[in-house]
């Protein structure tokens, strides 16, 4: 459909091609001496250096004359980075058409010569038009799967986890009808091990704020607060001002919801420096708003009046700036209109004197309509072809739930007869043997045999028990069995354990479930042992054929290159993980806790391809 689509672009963009044939004017003088080809790329890079300071006629002019070159000299790959341009360029100037015109004959030209690196670039960016221009979320999405598909088939990396983090920023927003908060979640934690792996800090802080928004929009206010510090800290050591302070006022937002009014004055405070050297005044006025609310709650009224006043003051003064922006922006875009009238019309004049462009314009509305019924014979095919589908999965699934109801039922019994010969023959011998000793009077007992005995039975007692305890990972799964673990570790009031899943609608495969229940138990067991921590939080998500894992704790930390070697502990995960035919990314330093992330595919196809992350 998109070739056929491509195709209908391309025609019209001929038809527009004959009628606008017209004598260009002279803008640079070219050197005889130099190629064509050299030429027409100086004139591209002169235009993008144009569109760069705003003149986007310049701009326009040059991007013209350098088409028009490369155009003559058949050099696709040019012609279809300068069509990537021009779209850009309208993309600025708001036409909507022009820009989704050039897209789409930027991406024609770019998959028919198979420039895949430049094809990921116009995918993006037309998903970027949709999303944050056109304000179309589904369209958007469509392309951005598109460009992440191609970087996994070609496994190129660079551009990889800013990419996901955009898809997780569409899936997460309030207006979109399509939200989906678990794939979002699932789409963060990849960008951040990407971000992770390549020491991206400023790539790491950007998804822990996006995380923070999340977590806020949900009401889940402190792991947001968590979030919003991670992002903050890494915002300061790489010295980036406006992104600190973001965070500072999303930390004192949070502060305020939490009614810790003491905390939100003062980030409000070290917020408001940094607006005014960075003379930001619209999160100047947000911090003034909030820091007012701060100082009214814990009874500074006096401080609050005088802030009120000096909000009131800078909000005239922004009012009237913007006003005048406004109306600079109406003179421009009444100059912008007026223009392209008069090239209406001049377009309209040459196309009146040119009577070929008529008969190829005939010819093209026969070859739509040719197209058309195509599309329509094709999309009921397909309707038909999606329901024999539908109908054959129903059955197949019908049929899987017969074959686990049955398996379901035979473990149960096999479970029973289990425990009761355990009971009978390992418990019921001892208290046997314990009840013959007592029959023999007390002048013969031996004593200390009889104690031996009575230890011997409670330890199988605590065999048996613990058999029983493991399984209820095998009857109830490891979401059941993780709950139990964490709510045990609750009770305890020693440490706060918390656990989220998302995307998890059925049983996984045992052999995942065990490893994994025993990589958890041993990571926990860790924690409480060892780091030191208040705190940690397990989250499982499962996203199309893919289970990811995400521990993290708010311990000591340590050098993970000082414990490669050591212990048992990290190569026990390491191999746990490397059985399921996962991987493991663990990441801590002292002072900062710990966190893990786990991928595990969940179909054999998957494991024959390389893992790009």
């Amino acid at each position: 459909m998109r070739i056929i689509l491509s195709t209908f672009f391309i025609l019209i963009f001929q038809v527009t091609t004959l009628a606008q044939n017209r004598e260009l004017d002279s803008i640079i003088s070219v050197n005889e001496e130099k190629a064509p080809l050299v030429v027409a790329e100086d004139l591209r890079l002169k235009g993008l250096s144009y569109k760069r300071e705003g003149n986007y006629d310049k701009a326009e002019e040059y991007y013209s004359y350098a088409l028009e070159i490369f155009r003559s000299q058949k050099d696709s790959a040019s012609i279809a980075k300068c069509y990537n341009n021009i779209a850009l360029l309208n993309k600025n100037t708001g036409d909507f058409n022009q820009t989704l015109k050039y897209f789409y004959l930027a991406i024609e030209v770019n998959s028919k010569i198979g420039q895949i690196d430049e094809l990921i670039k116009n995918f993006v960016n037309l998903a970027n038009y949709y999303f944050y221009s056109a304000g179309s979320y589904k369209k958007a999405l469509e392309y951005y799967l598109q460009a992440e598909k191609l970087m996994y088939q070609e496994e190129i990396k660079k551009n990889l986890g800013y990419l996901q983090l955009n898809i997780a920023n569409l899936l997460a927003k309030d207006d979109y009808e399509n939200r989906d908060v678990e794939q979002a979640q699932s789409y963060y934690l990849k960008a951040l091990e990407i971000f992770q792996n390549q020491d991206d800090k400023y790539g790491i802080s950007l998804v822990h704020t996006n995380i923070g928004v999340l977590y806020e929009t949900q009401s889940k206010n402190l792991l947001a607060l968590s979030s919003y510090k991670k992002s903050y800290k890494l915002k300061s050591e790489i010295n980036d001002q406006r992104g600190s302070l973001i965070n500072l006022l999303n930390i004192g937002n949070i502060h305020l919801k939490l009614k810790t009014y003491d905390s939100a004055i003062s980030y409000y405070e070290k917020a408001l420096v940094l607006s005014e050297e960075l003379e930001d005044q619209n999160n100047h006025l947000n911090i003034l708003t909030n820091l007012v609310k701060a100082k009214m709650a814990i009874g500074q009224v006096e401080e609050a009046s005088n802030l009120f006043n000096t909000y009131n003051l800078l909000r005239d003064s922004v009012f009237n700036q913007d006003k005048m922006q406004e109306i600079k922006e109406l003179e421009t875009r009444y100059e912008t209109e007026k223009k392209e009238r008069e090239l209406a019309q001049q377009r309209l004049v040459t196309a009146e004197k040119d009577r070929q462009s008529k008969i190829f314009l005939t010819l093209s509305i026969a070859l739509i309509l040719m197209i058309v019924i195509t599309l329509v014979f094709f999309r009921q095919k397909q309707t038909y072809l999606k329901k024999l589908k539908n109908e054959e999965i129903a059955s197949l699934k019908t049929e899987q739930e017969l074959k686990e109801l049955n398996a379901m039922i035979h473990g149960q019994e096999e479970e029973r007869n289990r425990i009761a010969t355990d009971i009978h023959d390992r418990l019921g011998a001892r208290l046997s043997s314990i009840k013959l000793l007592f029959e023999q009077g007390d002048d013969i007992i031996n004593h200390d045999k009889l104690l031996a005995f009575i230890n011997e039975a409670i330890k199988e007692a605590r065999e048996i028990s613990h058999n029983l305890s493991t399984d209820m990972l095998t009857r109830f799964g490891i979401v059941t069995a993780i709950e139990d673990l964490v709510s045990s570790i609750n009770l305890s009031n020693q440490i706060v354990g918390d656990f989220t899943t998302s995307g998890i609608h059925e049983r996984l495969p045992l052999t995942i479930e065990r490893n994994l229940y025993h990589i958890i138990l041993e990571l926990v067991n860790n924690t409480i042992k060892h780091a030191e921590a208040e705190s940690f939080f397990i989250q499982i998500s499962k996203f199309e054929d893919e289970l990811n894992v995400f521990y993290e704790d708010d311990g000591k930390g340590f050098n993970v290159d000082d414990h490669k070697n050591k212990g048992m502990g990290l190569r026990n995960l390491h191999a746990r993980t490397s059985t399921i035919n996962g991987n493991i990314s663990i990441n801590s330093s002292p002072g900062n806790g710990l966190n893990i992330v786990i991928n595990i595919p969940l179909k054999v196809e998957k494991l024959l391809h390389k893992d790009l992350i």
